[in-house]
């Protein structure tokens, strides 16, 4: 590009490429050290569409063909590129039909918010998200799985296995009751599964019967949620409906040799708490009748006697033939 021609107070400058001369308003801005002088870039809007065109041409077998042919004229001309600007182009340009991609996103890129950006910052940007991704696999690669984790589960898994795996272990057995090994073992496999049917989803395959196996092993935990349903339901039952369903489906065994009422603190509750509270309410029943049979061998009558009686024989009765004798 020439050097500027100032003509009635407007700016001529030539473009390198078809070597017109045009208003500096037909060029856009640039950021760039390689054109400090003149801010522009030297080839006029028609010529870099004549470009963009070509590179469209050129990149037609790749997926998206107008973010690489942008990405190479940003290259070229040491313009910002960004994927965020460049989305924000595409939709611009679908709904202005007589704005071009490339015109848009020349507008776009020197929006205040990216001033004093270069192809140097794209470059830069493109570093820091490769060392962002690099920390993250070697984060991932650093994962130490532990000997406990890896002999529960078995051998042969990858890493990655092994802590997805040990998450849903941890995660079904904080939730859900497992005292048992049998418990243990169908939670395991309940977690396995989980683990063929998130690959299977990955790939794309059929998950039915995997699905089915899942259903069964929760419907052997007892974790379906018909079966939580009917659970909650007990909570709202009678505590006299409650016991009764208890004593029919999981009555109380034989008692322990060692824990029988051996001392009969049972039957000394029955009768000097409950037979003694009935006696002194004036309730008769079972207690009551308990605890006056009970203390009948503690009991002291009083003698009775007529007036008709010997009183010498009252006398002895009473103080016994040894005060007679003396």
């Amino acid at each position: 590009m020439g050097r500027p021609i100032k003509k009635n107070d407007t700016t001529t400058l030539e473009c390198r490429g078809c070597k017109k001369k045009f208003d500096e308003t037909e060029f856009y801005n640039s950021n760039s050290v390689f054109f400090q002088k003149t801010k522009k870039i030297p080839y006029c809007k028609n010529c870099i569409n004549e470009i963009y065109n070509f590179y469209i041409k050129k990149y037609k077998e790749n997926d998206f063909p107008e973010k690489k042919a942008i990405q190479r004229i940003c290259m070229g001309f040491d313009i910002y590129y960004n994927d965020n600007i460049f989305n924000t182009a595409m939709r611009n340009s679908s709904v202005q039909p007589n704005q071009s991609l490339i015109a848009s996103y020349f507008q776009l890129v020197h929006l205040v918010q990216y001033r004093g950006k270069d192809y140097d910052t794209t470059i830069k940007e493109y570093e820091e998200n490769v060392l962002k991704k690099n920390q993250i696999v070697k984060t991932k690669n650093d994962l130490k799985i532990s000997s406990k984790t890896k002999r529960f589960f078995g051998e042969g898994f990858l890493d990655e296995d092994y802590e997805f795996l040990q998450e849903q272990y941890d995660d079904w057995t904080t939730r859900h009751e497992c005292k048992t090994k049998v418990q243990e073992e169908v939670f395991k496999q309940i977690c396995f599964t989980q683990l063929e049917l998130l690959n299977a989803n990955k790939a794309k395959q059929d998950t039915k019967d995997l699905t089915a196996t899942f259903q069964k092993l929760l419907e052997t935990a007892k974790l379906q949620p018909k079966q939580n349903s009917s659970d909650t339901m007990s909570d709202t039952q009678t505590f006299g409906t409650l016991i009764d369903k208890w004593e029919n489906t999981r009555p109380l065994p034989e008692i322990d040799e060692q824990l029988r009422d051996v001392d009969k603190i049972g039957l000394y509750i029955d009768i000097f708490f409950k037979g003694h509270l009935a006696k002194m309410m004036g309730i008769k029943n079972a207690m009551s009748n308990l605890y006056t049979k009970f203390m009948k061998k503690y009991t002291v009558k009083k003698p009775e006697y007529d007036e008709d009686d010997n009183s010498e024989a009252l006398f002895d009765a009473i103080f016994g033939e040894g005060l007679n004798n003396e």
